[in-house]
């Protein structure tokens, strides 16, 4: 596994990546800042990402954008020091988990 730990800005990372098969789930994002873009038109993308620590998140836009299988459950995210969350779930027919929780105020 690769280490991110220090990484803040992880934009764009897997743009495109179609068939990505990396197992990112036991990534250390808590530094991350940027994570816009980041599985963007990864349309096949279907890893576990719910134990990430995403509390220093600021841009989330677009992060799984035209993902087609994601449905990871994100539901526990600590998302509360986004300013964008623009489009991050669009096209991503098999999402189904319940965000109305997050604190996006």
């Amino acid at each position: 596994s690769w280490n991110v730990s220090n990484a803040t800005n992880l934009s764009g990372m897997f743009y495109r990546c179609r068939h990505l098969g990396a197992d990112v789930s036991s990534w250390d994002v808590s530094n991350a800042t940027d994570l816009s873009e980041m599985f963007y038109n990864c349309g096949l993308f279907d890893r576990d990402v719910s134990s990430w620590n995403v509390s220093n998140v600021t841009h989330f836009n677009r992060m799984f954008m035209n993902c087609h299988s994601f449905e990871s459950d994100v539901s526990s995210w600590d998302v509360s020091n986004a300013t964008t969350l623009s489009r991050m779930f669009e096209n991503c027919d098999c999402f189904n988990s319940d965000v109305s929780s997050w604190d996006v105020s």
